[in-house]
């Protein structure tokens, strides 16, 4: 309470009534408890207005993540390990931060690997904990890997991305829990991320048990589920985590065109594509990016495939009432680890063989690119070509 003084002396001593200025309503006076009691005044500070919405919130998104074999050993060994490192100065740039988990996160005891099949692979619980470190937003779940070690490891990943903090879409105690979008709420600009896999390594998804924990994509469900969201108004931008297409290959399949351009149509606002290991083209449909193939982000490259040691960060600005904007952040593999090209004797090299490849694979697609000058921080805008 501010007490504020209204009388004033007169020559002979007594205290007499002052002329009194205008009562400033947003004050929060009262003019009749002024009258009431003259020498003070009750003043409630205004208070201050909520801040509207966020009109713009910046994405930093990359592709496969696995925590499990040699990277999962490393992080038994030091559970402090933090193997994305070398591109938390580019993750530190968004708002929100995602990447597409690859492996389950579960207690097996120290293994990491399949005994008899290196293709198979569980990280340790501490994976969780080492993305939170790197301050990871979100992860997709919803990849061919999300069955690896069972049913018990795909719950288990959950509850320990659910103690760290880092949310997660496309695996669920239920399929409803899995095919939900989850959302990120930035100052009141909400992103919703939806997952789905269209490859999963036992056999079809649909008569098997992971089934009912799994995220199918499916070219009628999932545009749905998308229009669903936009027409509640539950979202300010949607982006979808597909899985999906051949490994290793230049083009996508035309099932994985045909599911993520639905996606773009029912209201997604990009496509994030993961699971070829190699870097595919983009492709712009109605001002919305589709990244068909975002290569690994921290995966062990395959020895005849070099362009497996290849990827980028996508960094999407997304805006109220306005096409997304695209930044690409490329890397290369060392050892196990990304290393952006900033401040690499090779960095004209490497980003010129990483861009010369983005247009070539994006021809598949029929799509021409706009590259621009990388800045200081290793990342170029990327947008359609103008039509010649």
């Amino acid at each position: 309470m501010l007490v504020v003084a209204c009388g004033a002396a007169s020559r002979t001593g007594d205290v007499s009534r002052a002329a009194a200025p205008p009562i400033d309503a947003s004050l929060g006076i009262d003019a009749a408890s002024a009258d009431a009691h003259p020498t003070e005044l009750s003043v409630t500070a205004p208070h201050d207005a909520a801040p509207p919405p966020r009109d713009r919130v910046v994405v930093v998104a990359g592709g496969d993540v696995e925590l499990a074999r040699a990277t999962g050993k490393k992080l038994l060994a030091d559970p402090s390990y933090d193997p994305l490192f070398g591109v938390a100065k580019v993750l530190s740039t968004g708002d929100v931060r995602f990447v597409n988990l690859e492996s389950q996160l579960a207690e097996t005891g120290g293994v990491t690997m399949s005994s008899t099949n290196p293709l198979v692979f569980v990280g340790p619980p501490v994976g969780a904990d080492a993305l939170a470190r790197a301050k990871i937003t979100v992860v997709s779940t919803a990849n061919n890997h999300a069955w690896d070690f069972g049913r018990r490891a795909l719950l288990e990943t959950i509850e320990n991305l659910d103690r760290v903090g880092v949310k997660h879409a496309g695996t669920g105690k239920t399929l409803d829990d899995a095919e939900r979008a989850v959302i990120v709420d930035v100052s009141g600009f909400r992103v919703a991320f939806f997952a789905v896999t269209d490859i999963f390594n036992l056999g079809p998804l649909e008569k098997h048990p992971a089934r009912d924990h799994l995220a199918r994509a499916d070219e009628a469900s999932l545009p749905r589920r998308i229009a669903e969201l936009r027409r509640s108004g539950g979202a300010d931008a949607v982006l979808v985590s597909y899985h999906g297409g051949d490994e290793y290959q230049d083009a996508p399949l035309a099932r994985t065109r045909s599911i993520v351009r639905a996606a773009i149509d029912a209201g997604a606002d990009a496509v994030l594509g993961h699971h070829t290991h190699v870097l595919q083209g983009i492709e712009w449909r109605a001002g919305k990016p589709i990244l068909y193939g975002m290569g690994n982000l921290l995966m062990q490259r395959h020895k005849d495939v070099p362009a497996t040691g290849y990827g980028y960060l996508a960094r999407l600005v997304l805006s109220r009432g306005r096409a997304p904007e695209l930044e690409v952040c490329p890397f290369r593999t060392v050892g196990l680890v990304p290393v952006p090209f900033v401040g690499d004797p090779g960095r004209s090299v490497y980003e010129r063989e990483v861009f010369l490849r983005l247009r070539r694979t994006s021809s598949h697609v029929s799509q021409s690119l706009a590259i621009s000058t990388t800045g200081d921080d290793g990342c170029a805008r990327v947008r359609p070509a103008d039509p010649s």
